[in-house]
C-alpha cells in the first residue's frame, strides 16, 4: 500500500513538472508593443512630410497616456504627462500654451505609453546632457528594464541650464531639412535653473524614427513657470533628482 502511495505521488509530481514546462511563467521584462510611434523624424525633416499622421482626441481621456511629439505642419509641440494634454505654439518671439480637456490637434510625430504605475528612483550623481542617453539605459537595466527595448521615463526636479524649443513650421526655409534647420525656424529658450517635469522615451534602435542620428533619446520638458512645453535641447540633471521607469507588467496598451 505504501508503495503504490509512494507510485501516485512521484506520478503527480511528474505531471506537475511536465506541465510547467509546457506553460512557462511569462517573462517579466518582456516591453513588446508598449512604445506606439506614429511618423517619422526622417520624414519629418528630409522628405518634408509634415501632415497629420494621428489626432489627439482619438487617445484621450487616458490617465495612464504619457507622449511628446510635435503638431501638423510644425505648428507646435505637444507633451502629455498622466492623461494631460499641454499644446505650445510659436507666438512670435514668445509662445502660447494651452491644456485642453479636449483637442482637435493632431500631431505629425506622436511617441506615446500608457503607464498605470511607476518605480522612482535618485540620480546619485550629476548627469551632463552627452551623458544623459548610457545613464538612462544603465538605470534602468538596474530597475529591470532590456536596454534592447523601447521605454518610457520621467526626470522631475530642479534642472540646471535648461534649453527647450518649440518648433515653428512657418519659419522653414526652403530645402531646410537638418534638426538644426528645425531648431533655427523655433522659439528658443533657456533657464539657468528651472523646475520641470521631464518625459522621455529610449531607444536603441529608432534613429530616425523618434531619436535624430547619433541619439537614443527624445525628451521634452513641461514648465509650470511659465507654463510651456517643449523640445529639450540641453540639460544638466542635479544628483537626487528623481527619475521614474514603469512598473514591469504595469504598462501597455490593451
Amino acid at each position: 500500500m505504501r508503495y503504490r502511495s509512494a507510485i501516485t505521488i512521484m506520478a503527480f509530481l511528474l505531471s506537475l513538472a511536465c506541465s510547467q514546462g509546457r506553460n512557462p511563467a511569462p517573462a517579466t521584462g518582456s516591453w513588446d508593443g508598449n512604445v506606439q510611434v506614429h511618423g517619422a523624424l526622417h520624414a519629418m525633416l528630409h522628405e518634408g512630410q509634415t501632415g497629420p499622421n494621428v489626432s489627439l482626441d482619438s487617445l484621450l481621456p487616458d490617465p495612464d497616456l504619457y507622449a511628446l511629439g510635435a503638431l501638423a505642419e510644425l505648428s507646435g509641440e505637444v507633451t502629455i504627462v498622466r492623461g494631460k494634454v499641454y499644446l505650445s505654439y510659436p507666438a512670435g518671439d514668445t509662445t502660447r500654451t494651452e491644456t485642453p480637456a479636449r483637442t482637435n490637434a493632431a500631431a505629425t510625430l506622436f511617441v506615446s505609453s500608457r503607464v498605470a504605475s511607476w518605480r522612482s528612483v535618485s540620480t546619485k550623481r550629476l548627469i551632463a546632457f552627452e551623458d544623459l542617453d548610457e545613464e538612462i539605459a544603465k538605470l534602468a537595466t538596474e530597475a529591470g528594464i532590456s536596454r534592447d527595448d523601447r521605454f518610457p521615463f520621467l526626470l522631475e526636479g530642479d534642472f540646471e541650464d535648461l534649453e527647450w524649443h518649440v518648433v515653428d513650421g512657418r519659419r522653414m526655409t526652403a530645402g531646410g531639412t537638418s534638426h538644426q534647420d528645425h531648431k533655427s525656424a523655433a522659439v528658443n529658450a533657456r533657464r539657468d535653473r528651472a523646475s520641470a517635469t521631464l518625459v522621455g522615451f529610449y531607444s536603441q534602435s529608432d534613429q530616425g524614427v523618434f531619436t535624430h542620428t547619433g541619439s537614443r533619446t527624445h525628451v521634452h520638458c513641461v514648465l509650470d513657470d511659465p507654463l510651456v512645453t517643449g523640445h529639450v535641447d540641453h540639460v544638466v540633471i542635479p544628483a537626487g533628482t528623481t527619475l521614474r521607469f514603469p512598473v514591469v507588467g504595469s504598462f501597455g496598451y490593451r
